[in-house]
């Protein structure tokens, strides 16, 4: 049985020549545990970049995680501030509303335009400017 000339090569020193399919058994042999031994080393090697790739993904979560709770606790102080705000505002339109309420009720104890009419026409008809003063009457007196 003649071997291959390239499978010659690669078969180690210490196997007996004499002995063909032993030299066959053990190249063959030998040709698969460096296939399986660079098999497992690109395996190694995947293994260690998915590896990589898992720690940067979390690192880059804890970094969004941190974010969020920032975030979260600006959004919670904001609202918190919103809050404050709206109650205030709640106590100056309450303070407003009893402001117009006293106004109105002012208002309704105020002569009516109506009113102020009537009493104009009173006070032509009556024609102060007719009367005597005292002054006058006392002047007329002495006279």
């Amino acid at each position: 049985m003649a071997m291959p000339q390239n499978t010659q090569q690669n078969q180690p020193q210490n196997i007996n020549t004499k002995n063909p399919a032993a030299q066959a058994a053990a190249i063959q042999t030998s040709q698969a545990s460096v296939l399986m031994l660079q098999r497992v080393n690109e395996i190694n090697t995947r293994v260690r970049l998915c590896e990589e790739r898992i720690n940067h993904d979390r690192e880059r979560i804890r970094v969004f995680d941190d974010q969020i709770l920032n975030d979260k606790k600006e959004v919670n102080k904001a609202m918190s501030d919103i809050s404050s705000e709206i109650s205030d505002l709640r106590k100056t339109i309450k303070n407003i509303e009893d402001t117009i309420f006293h106004i109105i009720k002012e208002l309704e104890l105020t002569a009516k335009k109506q009113e102020i009419s009537i009493i104009e026409k009173y006070v032509s008809m009556m024609d102060p400017t007719r009367y005597v003063t005292k002054e006058e009457f006392n002047e007329k007196m002495k006279k």
